[in-house]
């Protein structure tokens, strides 16, 4: 069994080491701040996922990723992935409406077509404009992904491996029998193959072996106080949505935080991870309610609970999944680009393969560093 180091104790991070201990490796967690911290992109009560994509690759690897789910669930004893629905919608004729039909036929994909009508019936708290058409697919919800985080971390830990929490990697060393660690406090820590999922701090901890285009944006979600009875937003009651014409997106009520939550999937202002501006401001909020007031009636423009994330992006919007080419005992995931919680278990195992010289049964070529060269 191999001495593996995991860098990063986010969804990636949480699920590869899972992974890689229950298999039974000697598993390090090194996790700079505290498990489940509010300063990446794993942090919060609620993800979007969905195999709605107008990208069929990514359909069929959510295909792969829902089992996974269901099994981490039971392992976990608790609900972690709330199905309620997701409409997907865009003005009559959008290219990406046209392209999500297409990918989900191809993989079999359950879904409904709803104009206006049809979905004010459906979701009476929802409101598709005139000239808007949605795509409604049952097996759509949201994971609560500070719980997924937890969970992975609390059986990984069950398996035997072990969370370093507070400890930050100063350098990675490639030596002839090990790739060591060196802290920032100087101790060096030695290991066969280390895992790098280190979300907005992964460029850096690999700038000495490869330059990662990966640019850090500052995003900011919302969550508004309904006019409306609260129950007409229940997860019960009230769907996941995307507007594919503005990349505007949001949730039903979440029982654990205030309001509703809306927020914009568009890239944010390029920031530095530790250099993050961490208060939401009245520009931020505007965009939102202007979304809220289109499609959301029964929403105020009181916003009940806000909050700053950070996406990672890649130049294409596709992840990096892979080996550094001259270092094969390293691998790295990242560059999730503010669409990947819903696939971190699914690239925790794939990372958990590529660590321990395992076949991924997939092509994966997409995902590759060298598509940067």
């Amino acid at each position: 069994m191999a001495r593996i180091a995991v860098l990063g104790a986010g969804g990636v991070g949480s699920a590869t080491a899972r992974f890689l201990a229950r298999e039974g490796h000697v598993v390090t967690v090194v996790e700079q701040f505290s498990p489940d911290h509010d300063l990446g992109s794993s942090y919060g009560s609620s993800r979007i996922i969905r195999k709605t994509y107008p990208d069929g690759f990514y359909t069929s690897l959510m295909r792969e990723a829902y089992p996974l789910w269901a099994e981490l669930e039971r392992e976990a004893g608790e609900k972690l992935f709330a199905r309620t629905g997701g409409l997907f919608f865009a003005p009559v004729g959008h290219p990406d409406l046209t392209a999500i039909r297409r990918a989900l036929a191809d993989n079999q994909v359950p879904f409904e077509e709803l104009d206006p009508t049809a979905c004010a019936r459906k979701f009476p708290g929802f409101r598709l404009r005139e000239g808007e058409v949605g795509v409604f697919e049952p097996e759509a919800g949201f994971l609560r992904a500070s719980a997924c985080v937890r969970a992975q971390l609390r059986l990984a830990s069950a398996h035997g491996a072990q969370v370093r929490a507070g400890v930050r990697v100063a350098a990675l060393e490639p030596r002839p029998g090990s790739v060591a660690l060196v802290l920032a406090d100087g101790e060096v820590l030695e290991f066969d193959r280390v895992v790098v999922c280190a979300g907005p701090w992964t460029a850096r901890l690999l700038a000495g072996f490869v330059p990662l285009p990966f640019t850090v944006t500052r995003q900011v979600y919302c969550h508004f106080e309904p006019t409306e009875p609260l129950a007409r937003f229940s997860a019960e009651r009230f769907p996941v949505w995307i507007d594919f014409g503005t990349n505007f997106y949001g949730f039903p009520h979440d029982e654990h935080l205030p309001g509703v939550k809306v927020a914009l999937h568009e890239s944010g202002t390029p920031t530095e991870p530790h250099q993050v501006d961490r208060e939401v401001h009245e520009s931020d909020r505007e965009p939102l309610r202007r979304a809220c007031a289109q499609h959301l009636p029964g929403l105020s423009p009181r916003v009940a609970f806000e909050k700053v994330c950070l996406y990672t992006m890649t130049p294409d919007h596709d992840f990096v999944v892979d080996r550094l080419s001259g270092e094969p005992r390293v691998t790295v995931v990242g560059g999730l680009s503010g669409h990947g919680f819903k696939f971190t278990v699914l690239l925790g195992r794939i990372a958990a393969w590529m660590a321990t010289d395992q076949q991924v049964p997939w092509g994966l070529s997409r995902f590759a560093l060298a598509r940067f060269v």
